[in-house]
């Protein structure tokens, strides 16, 4: 019992240490970020420079998917090297459709009932996908709606982020205190999960783990929680790769893709070249040699990696630069919310910037070989329909949050 008392206080202690350091961490970056704000003009807010990045991100990737894409859509689609640019032209009008749906729906509508509805409706996507969805290289991913192909497992992480941010606020003491509040979500998340890694797309199943792992840090869950389920995720990745022979190929070739640089490490290899082609200032717009069908698709997961080779290491500094400023500027909005008590649109606001942030991390990761290849695009920037159209969404949600939390802010100081 002393025992049990002593481990209690002991965590307890822990947290207290911790979420002081934060606070403290905080306070000096909101005494920073209030400073470079007072030196700037009253224009410069997170909602317009989050603005800017998107339309440059999206600017910046536009050109690149022309430049990337055009050799293998004349190759491979009927002698049309603007097969890809013209259908990414498409996408965007529908993306930003979607992210002015985003902003007209009321922050009400996706609490509440609604999340459980959201993730029956991406388990019924996920369950489609598996039965009727089309097979590209092994994988089913994609359902095809018409001329466009919708991907379960983008709309899946959204979905996710707002179930697990209604959560944290509806069961608010239990997150604290005790372990149940985990187990209870593991029902909709594992199921979730367990639907992408069918798929198999183990990418966005991290990407949706990690998610719920930060907003439960953010709303409090005790430390010894942490610990233990990272233990479990981690003996169950080491499991499915072991399960899985191109899983553990992928890891061998990510290790050292020069042993088979004609197989299994072949995309690593034609990736770190085109980097190493880029240095500086790149080898021009257009002239990549990678994407003369070298780097397979390079116009999707590898699109930094022709970047790279294009515009050089100035090049890559810019999209990193405008990507992390894009989730600074979503976590400023969502701390503003969480200050001012809009709870459930300020963990979401946290859940859309680690998303974000996640798919920046891992997509720069999987190009210059920190990480093995993962199927997981960089937002705004490689080529791909579901996923510009769920970033725009979520975009569109942000702006919605920022405007909920200055209407009410405003009302209340008046």
């Amino acid at each position: 019992m002393c025992a049990g008392t002593q481990l209690t206080s002991d965590d307890s202690t822990m947290k207290q240490f911790i979420f002081s350091k934060l606070q403290t961490t905080q306070g000096y970056i909101d005494q920073g970020f209030n400073g470079l704000m007072a030196r700037l003009p009253s224009e410069v807010t997170a909602r317009n420079t989050l603005l800017f990045c998107v339309l440059s991100l999206l600017c910046l990737g536009t050109v690149m998917v022309a430049s990337a894409s055009m050799p293998y859509g004349e190759a491979e689609m009927g002698n049309n090297p603007y097969y890809f640019i013209q259908r990414q032209f498409i996408y965007i009008v529908v993306a930003l459709v979607a992210a002015c749906i985003a902003y007209k729906i009321r922050l009400q509508f996706w609490f509440g009932k609604t999340t459980i509805l959201l993730w029956l409706g991406s388990l019924v996507l996920l369950g489609l996908v598996l039965a009727v969805g089309n097979d590209v290289n092994g994988s089913k991913r994609w359902l095809r709606l018409g001329p466009l192909n919708l991907q379960p497992s983008e709309v899946a992480k959204f979905t996710m982020a707002v179930f697990t941010a209604d959560y944290v606020v509806r069961r608010a003491s239990e997150v604290r205190d005790s372990f149940k509040s985990f187990f209870r979500l593991s029902i909709p998340v594992g199921s979730t999960v367990l639907l992408i890694l069918a798929e198999p797309d183990l990418g966005a199943s991290a990407v949706i783990i990690m998610t719920m792992f930060i907003v439960f840090f953010l709303a409090g869950s005790p430390m010894k929680a942490f610990m233990t389920l990272g233990v479990a995720i981690l003996g169950a990745l080491i499991a499915l790769v072991l399960l899985e022979p191109y899983r553990l190929e992928r890891l061998m070739s990510f290790s050292d893709p020069w042993k088979d640089p004609q197989g299994s490490g072949y995309q690593l290899a034609q990736s770190l070249m085109a980097f190493g082609r880029g240095e500086w200032f790149g080898t021009g717009l257009g002239h990549s040699i990678q994407k003369l069908a070298y780097l397979p698709e390079a116009h999707t997961d590898f699109m930094l990696a022709v970047t790279a080779e294009e515009l050089g290491f100035v090049g890559i500094v810019v999209i990193f630069s405008l990507s992390f400023l894009m989730v600074a500027c979503c976590m400023r909005i969502g701390f503003r919310a969480l200050q001012n008590h809009h709870l459930r649109s300020g963990y979401l606001a946290y859940a859309i910037a680690s998303i974000f942030l996640l798919q920046i991390c891992v997509n720069a990761g999987m190009n210059m070989g920190l990480i093995p290849t993962k199927g997981l695009t960089l937002p705004f920037i490689s080529y791909g329909g579901s996923s510009l159209l769920m970033c725009a969404f979520m975009i569109g949600v942000m702006f919605k949050i920022d405007r909920d939390t200055v209407d009410k802010t405003e009302q209340k100081t008046t």
